[in-house]
């Protein structure tokens, strides 16, 4: 009789726990609880990563956070009912990498703080940097000038024309030209009138562009690329010639110091589970 209430009080306890399992999905943008929209925090996993956010009718609403393998942060995305609206990006020692804020502005930094390039995207003015802190090329929608580390205009451009900055042009006997300003040397030009350099104040490589490939490279003072730009292509470099971000025809990645790349996006969603 004891067996035969045991195997009955077992039956009734299958299909009760049966009953208490909880089905978490996310699907196109939302979070679903048994196939109804959820509220509440999760924890989920992103391309690999632990992270953790809050929902609201199946909606993303405040912050959205991604972490490391060793639990520092690496991304904060803030929405607003579904509405992305605020991106950061941590390198692991906690400094910022990189602000979004949407349709607003753009911010890029290396890990010791210093700012690599800023756009304005209402405007649509942009800014890189020297080691130094001192603007190196300013873009807007109409003007183009190059700086060197000294805060000194090295070229300028203003509606397609080149800008009179007092430069001159000597050609070498050599078929070489320089570009020369208040007597210094401050470009130079092959023979093949295909590459045109400019210099640092102090004699160094500062950018290369060419007019058969339409290439353009700047370059740190030890000689490692810092700027990449071919059409529709750019690349941000750290200082120790390692890949910091890609931008390619809109789309953009960034890369942590080991070269992995670092997400953002409701991509590749796992593991989720309910915290409160």
């Amino acid at each position: 009789m004891k067996k035969i209430l045991l195997i009955l009080l077992l039956l009734l306890l299958i299909p009760l726990s049966a009953c208490g399992r909880v089905k978490y999905e996310f699907k196109d943008g939302i979070m679903y609880e048994n196939g109804k929209e959820a509220s509440g925090t999760f924890e989920l996993t992103i391309y690999g990563f632990k992270s953790k956010g809050k929902f609201i009718n199946g909606l993303a609403d405040g912050l959205l956070e991604i972490y490391y393998p060793d639990g520092s942060l690496m991304t904060k995305t803030l929405f607003s009912n579904g509405v992305y609206l605020k991106d950061e990006f941590y390198y692991r020692n906690g400094k910022l990498m990189f602000t979004y804020l949407k349709d607003k502005r753009m911010d890029i930094f290396y890990d010791d703080g210093q700012l690599v390039m800023s756009f304005n995207l209402q405007t649509g003015e942009s800014s890189s940097y020297h080691e130094n802190g001192n603007p190196l090329f300013v873009m807007t929608r109409t003007k183009s000038t190059l700086y060197n580390e000294n805060n000194e205009a090295l070229f300028e451009v203003k509606n397609g024309e080149s800008i009179n900055i007092g430069t001159t042009l000597k050609e070498l006997e050599d078929g070489t030209f320089e570009i020369l300003k208040n007597n210094k040397i401050i470009a130079k030009i092959d023979d093949k009138d295909e590459t045109l350099t400019y210099l640092y104040s102090t004699g160094e490589k500062l950018m290369t562009t060419s007019s058969v490939s339409g290439d353009t490279e700047i370059f740190f003072k030890n000689g490692q690329t810092f700027i990449k730009v071919n059409g529709v292509n750019s690349r941000f470099y750290y200082k120790d010639g390692k890949l910091l971000y890609e931008s390619n025809n809109g789309e953009w990645k960034f890369f942590d110091r080991d070269g992995k790349q670092i997400m953002s996006n409701f991509d590749n969603i796992t593991d989720v589970k309910k915290l409160n």
